[in-house]
């Protein structure tokens, strides 16, 4: 006798396991930017090496179990707050830098809009100069900037890490000083002289840095996050 096929699951039901996983995702979501925003505040106050776990469970609200489902140790925690809180920049300045096509032009848009901010926020400025970050966006993407303007012959340097190491290294270096000596700020074009270097690193022609220079700054439409 031949044995009845299993019933097929109702499409009703896969779509309920979907939606309770995409729930899941977005729970998970939800309370990890919770404990990183928490994070924050605790790492400004504390610093990067007196922080204890105990501070970040009290300081979200939360269960030490909840904790350890999401980060496994301080340093970790710290890594994903720097890296969340400077990709939030590079999330804002993304769509005011996306429609522009010359390479050169958009990478020194971009870290122009990166100093106004460490010129602008002197809390954001000093836990970034102070943490800096690792990776996500704000890696990826300068990082694909600097390999359009090498492909295009824009930049001399043909070494694209050798290039974002350089950049990088210069954004913090400015970024640092900022922090340390706070007149700065109230001197204009600080963070364009940042750039004007950088471009200069990068083998920019003379001329097109001027250029680019000259160019007035796009307003961020998308809010950006600071250091509570």
């Amino acid at each position: 006798m031949r044995r009845a096929e299993p019933a097929a699951a109702p499409k009703d039901s896969n779509e309920a396991v979907n939606h309770r996983t995409i729930v899941g995702h977005q729970r998970r979501a939800k309370t990890e930017a919770k404990i990183i925003e928490a994070a924050l505040g605790v790492f400004a106050e504390k610093g990067r090496d007196a922080p204890v776990i105990d501070d970040f469970i009290k300081a979200a609200g939360i269960a030490r179990g909840t904790f350890y489902n999401h980060f496994k140790s301080v340093s970790e925690l710290l890594e994903a707050t720097s890296t969340w809180l400077t990709d939030d920049l590079v999330e804002s300045i993304e769509p005011e830098i996306n429609p522009i096509e010359d390479p050169v032009l958009r990478h020194a848009t971009g870290l122009r809009l990166w100093m106004k901010k460490a010129e602008t926020d002197a809390a954001w400025c000093g836990f970034v100069a102070t943490f800096w970050f690792r990776g996500g966006f704000g890696r990826k993407e300068p990082l694909n900037d600097i390999k359009a303007g090498i492909k295009s012959g824009d930049f001399t340097c043909t070494d694209s890490n050798v290039a974002f190491d350089m950049v990088m290294g210069t954004i913090r270096q400015g970024m640092t000083r900022l922090m340390e000596d706070p007149k700065l700020r109230s001197r204009k074009g600080y963070g364009d002289k940042i750039v004007r270097v950088i471009l200069q690193g990068l083998g920019v022609n003379p001329a097109k840095i001027e250029e680019v220079l000259a160019r007035p700054l796009p307003d961020l439409r998308r809010p950006t996050r600071s250091v509570s």
